[in-house]
């Protein structure tokens, strides 16, 4: 009686429950990602924790001008079937006409620290000395003045913006040529002048330290701010912050000036710069960065005057510096993360080519272990680089894993020469990680051209392979139409 000769291993099938594996990681992968968003979350806690103290991020206006305006208008014809009786043949309408000066400069020089919570979370504060000058000019009639309006200078005001007044030290004033200092006091009475704050692109939103609603610093100006009246003034404030400092352009015309002493920083907001230099005097006295706008009437885009209703758009119109940690590994574990499948699926392949070219199989869990050691090589990337930086941190989970993986596979195949190739792939591959890392403009081109290559390099590798099995008396690699071995 002849036995029934039974077809070898599948290699097709194999590689489909690999490719599975590989999809399978996504899950660990994914717990890893909220335990990164997570620790970010904290980081930003505990960046809105410091500001509390010293300012949360600040945000500038310069001085405006601003007064009470009454104007006194016939009501509109009734509507059909409206009753006439008791209806008011007058619309009083009562506001803030806002005058913004002809031209203005805003100068800030910022003289940063580090403020820590615990040893891993630093925030970037720090002490900014901010002076404005502005020229106004109130010859002709009112610009843009509702219909009907009336005036009253007398209670004019001039208005200077800070997103957190807590962060203030000395007594801030306005100061006039001819005229004694005049103290700026808390504009309460004014809050919902000019209130709109939109933050400009870029600025992330969601810190719980993000700038809300400009806060106003107030100096009674009625006998200076007459019809007819040109002047200039000026006004400097010492004030404390964190991460970030942004001026609004508060003239028809304005120059703003940014420096200070931290060498890596970030530029936001809705104009871009017209110079900077690489080392200018900061607070401190360290060269570090400066930065200059020129934003001239058109490009801002807001009336020269008119209600305060209608210039919520002013707080649009605002630049910002960030002080940025080269340090925060985040963003870097973060995107780290993203190639993580690929990269898993490409270690799986190199494992399933040294199985399909040899006589030792390899164990779905055996598998899974490797994919699993690579999932805690972002937790170690993770863990390492919050205390000693990206860079550092990358290095040494990358050897740890790379060997590991290497001598696991060393191991499975009983083979040192196997191991060292497969060390040799997996150091190129855990270095193209790291350049994906580094090229933000080319990260897409320089992957998909690895992916390609990679893909590639098992196609050839497994061109006559026996994926169905059939051959139990041949080896898989080798090409069916060989003869038998003997």
């Amino acid at each position: 009686m002849s036995s029934i000769r039974m077809p070898g291993r599948s290699l097709g099938l194999k590689f489909l429950l690999v490719c599975l594996l590989v999809l399978l990681m996504s899950l660990p992968a994914f717990f890893v990602f909220l335990l990164i968003e997570d620790r970010a979350n904290r980081a930003s806690a505990v960046i809105a924790e410091v500001g509390q103290t010293y300012g949360g991020e600040q945000t500038f206006v310069g001085p405006i001008l601003i007064a009470p305006y009454r104007a006194v208008r016939p009501a509109p014809p009734p509507q059909p079937g409206e009753p006439i009786a008791g209806r008011p043949t007058t619309i009083i309408e009562e506001g803030w006409y806002v005058v913004f000066a002809e031209s203005g400069r805003a100068d800030v020089e910022a003289d940063t620290d580090v403020r820590s919570r615990g040893d891993l979370f630093k925030v970037r504060t720090y002490t900014a000395n901010v002076s404005f000058n502005a020229a106004f000019d109130l010859r002709g009639e009112p610009t843009n003045a509702p219909p009907g309006a009336t005036i009253d200078w007398a209670r004019a005001a001039l208005l200077i913006g800070v997103a957190d007044p807590r962060g203030t030290s000395g007594q801030p004033a306005v100061t006039v040529e001819g005229r004694e200092a005049i103290p700026l006091e808390p504009g309460s009475a004014y809050a919902n002048v000019l209130n709109s704050y939109v933050p400009p692109e870029g600025f992330d939103t969601h810190r719980p330290s993000a700038p809300g609603n400009i806060q106003w610093l107030s100096a009674d100006i009625g006998d200076l701010a007459q019809p007819e009246q040109q002047f200039e003034l000026g006004s400097q404030l010492t004030i404390t912050g964190v991460e970030s400092v942004g001026v609004v352009a508060f003239a028809k015309n304005t120059e703003i000036r940014v420096a200070g002493d931290w060498p890596d920083v970030g530029y936001f907001g809705a104009f871009p710069r017209v110079g900077e230099a690489d080392a200018a005097p900061a607070a401190s006295g360290n060269a570090a960065f400066e930065a200059r706008w020129s934003i001239p009437y058109v490009a801002r885009n807001v009336a020269e005057a008119g209600s305060a209703a209608d210039m919520g758009a002013l707080m649009n119109s605002t630049v910002r510096v960030r002080f940025v940690d080269p340090t925060n590994p985040y963003q870097a574990v973060t995107r780290s993360l993203k190639y993580a499948i690929l990269f898993i699926g490409v270690v799986f392949l190199a494992y399933f080519l040294f199985e399909a070219t040899s006589d030792t199989r390899v164990h779905p869990a055996q598998y899974i272990l490797v994919g699993l050691a690579q999932i805690i090589f972002y937790l170690l990337l993770l863990a390492v680089s919050e205390r000693i930086g990206f860079n550092w941190a990358f290095l040494l989970a990358a050897v740890a894993t790379v060997a590991l993986i290497s001598y696991y596979l060393g191991s499975v195949f009983k083979s040192a020469r196997k191991g060292f190739v497969a060390m040799t792939v997996f150091t190129a591959l855990y270095a193209l990680i790291y350049v994906l890392m580094s090229l933000e403009d080319y990260a897409l081109l320089v992957g998909s051209v690895a992916a390609f290559v990679a893909i590639a390099a098992a196609m050839f590798a497994t061109r006559n392979l026996d994926w169905y099995g059939l051959t139990a008396d041949r080896a898989p690699w080798r090409d069916p139409q060989a003869p038998p071995a003997p």
